[in-house]
């Protein structure tokens, strides 16, 4: 799945506001993979951002923070900007009961990297997500994606024909690296995809997020399926692959 992310020898991950019983559950999920180290669980994102903070001083790199949507005791879109804000390399997972376009387009917006409902969640997705994460995937699936992108148009955030602007300065290659991130591929599958280095895959990667001012992959893909860059508005579920 992955490799290696700490000195240690493990991924780091850092579950935030679950309640007691989810949050049960997914510690013993993590527990079975050796090569993830479950930081804890904290509160709220100011705990977090001090949990981070003292992992990185004892060596421990947190690389995935999973955490739920809104709740009574916790946000998710709020949670994903501070972390995003101050640790841009830690990717941020929610979890959700419900299908909520609002908070998915807001967190996707803040930088999470995606979404996974509870529902429909194996041992095997939620590993095969987080690994996804750590690897520059995404994890969002067509349903969600087309939704949301329903959801922008409707409520006028940004237009098509605005969307389409943006995006058309893209160059040619540029477009091709934005259909398969609107996959959910990584870099190294990109660059396998494409015939290029896996160098100039990350350095077409940044430049697109950079031109469509994306705040992650997932956004920049809701982007582009707004654009009409990727089909319909992406060709598979990002969780099939």
């Amino acid at each position: 799945m992955g490799n290696k992310e700490t000195k240690t020898g493990t991924l780091g991950v850092l579950m935030i506001g679950f309640n007691p019983v989810v949050k049960e559950g997914l510690q013993a999920i993590l527990a079975k993979d050796e090569r993830i180290e479950i930081i804890g669980d904290v509160p709220n994102e100011l705990d977090a951002l001090e949990r981070i903070k003292q992992a990185h001083k004892r060596g421990q790199q947190v690389r995935v923070v999973l955490t739920e949507t809104r709740n009574s005791k916790v946000d998710s879109v709020q949670i994903t900007k501070v972390i995003k804000d101050k640790f841009p390399e830690v990717a941020v997972l929610v979890l959700t009961e419900n299908l909520n376009d609002s908070y998915i387009i807001d967190a996707i917006q803040s930088g999470a990297a995606g979404y996974i409902f509870l529902k429909d969640m194996s041992p095997e997705l939620l590993l095969q997500s987080i690994y996804r994460a750590v690897e520059g995937g995404s994890q969002i699936s067509t349903t969600v994606l087309r939704s949301a992108v329903e959801n922008l148009i409707q409520n006028g955030r940004k237009t098509l024909s605005e969307r389409t602007a943006e995006a058309a300065h893209l160059t040619e290659r540029e477009v091709d690296v934005l259909r398969l991130m609107g996959n959910g591929d990584s870099n190294k599958i990109i660059a396998e995809a494409l015939g290029i280095t896996l160098d100039t895959t990350k350095k077409h990667v940044r430049n697109v997020i950079d031109k469509l001012q994306a705040r992650s992959r997932t956004h920049a893909a809701i982007i582009a399926a707004q654009a009409g860059i990727v089909g319909s508005p992406i060709k598979r579920d990002i969780i099939e692959n």
